[in-house]
């Protein structure tokens, strides 16, 4: 058992906002810019680099939903701007021989997140837990909603529908499982 610490957007962006839109077009390229040639001898890749972008034939995920950065438990951001409103959470685990190389990724999307949307950025780490906002350590969001959205972005993405907030997989009649693997696995009640 290890402890996790990350940042969460809230108020959620809205992607008809074209604000929104733009700071989180400008927030993907600033990842980009910094961390798209980075490798990382204690990374989970092989080759070690960082990231590995939507569709990477050579990464772990092939998936087309989100840009991972491959140190930790893989923190991810969504990878459309037209889909910023997914983006509520960036966090892994930063104890132990496997994650702890993450907190220095965290820290540094942490700050260029705060550049571009300000007081929506929430710092947040499983320590704290003697603050006075439990906010301050577990975060704006639960780990249902978190994952929930990563289930909703993953059938948008895949041209699934999403109904009052589950995920429906029109083949299979499953719905989103909860467990952010937009699979959808159970049946529908």
């Amino acid at each position: 058992m290890g402890f996790d610490c990350g940042f969460d957007i809230y108020p959620r962006l809205n992607p008809s906002n074209a604000a929104d839109k733009q700071a989180y077009q400008a927030f993907l390229d600033d990842i980009m810019a910094t961390y798209q040639d980075a490798h990382d001898s204690e990374g989970r890749r092989e080759d070690g680099k960082v990231l590995q972008m939507p569709g990477d034939p050579d990464g772990k995920f092939y998936d087309k939903s989100y840009i991972y950065f491959m140190v930790g438990e893989w923190p991810r951001i969504p990878a459309n701007a037209e889909r910023c409103d997914y983006f509520l959470r960036f966090s892994s685990k930063v104890s132990g021989q496997l994650s702890a190389c993450a907190e220095p990724y965290l820290r540094g999307v942490h700050q260029m997140a705060k550049q571009r949307f300000g007081v929506r950025v929430h710092w947040w780490h499983e320590l704290n837990d003697e603050a006075e906002d439990d906010r301050k350590w577990r975060g704006y969001y639960s780990w249902t909603e978190v994952y929930a959205a990563s289930d909703e972005l993953k059938a948008l993405e895949a041209g699934k529908g999403v109904e009052k907030g589950v995920v429906v997989d029109p083949e299979s009649g499953g719905v989103g499982d909860g467990d952010g693997d937009g699979l959808g696995s159970s049946p529908r009640a």
